[in-house]
């Protein structure tokens, strides 16, 4: 993120590509920093993952949609920032 901050011109994308499935947590220590959790599922579902971006093209990553877009909108965010930079 202080690349992306410094540079101006990185898109940073955080993502996954599936989720698991109902993580539960069931104890920890907060001093420790020790945590203990249990999944519902062994598999993969088809629930939502979230997409976050930070940086020039990140508005192009808000609300939902399948995950193959993303590559469009990767597309999408290379092909805007180059018309950027070819303008005087």
């Amino acid at each position: 993120m202080r690349f992306a901050d410094q540079d101006g011109e990185t898109l940073v994308i955080v993502t996954a590509d599936h989720e698991t499935g109902g993580l539960t947590l069931h104890g920890g220590d907060y001093a420790s920093g020790y945590v203990a959790g249990l999944f519902a599922t062994d598999d993969h579902t088809a629930a939502p993952v979230p997409v976050f971006a930070y940086g020039p093209g990140a508005q192009l990553f808000g609300g939902v949609y399948e995950n193959t877009a993303i590559f469009h909108k990767i597309l999408q965010a290379l092909d805007s920032n180059l018309n950027a930079a070819k303008k005087p």
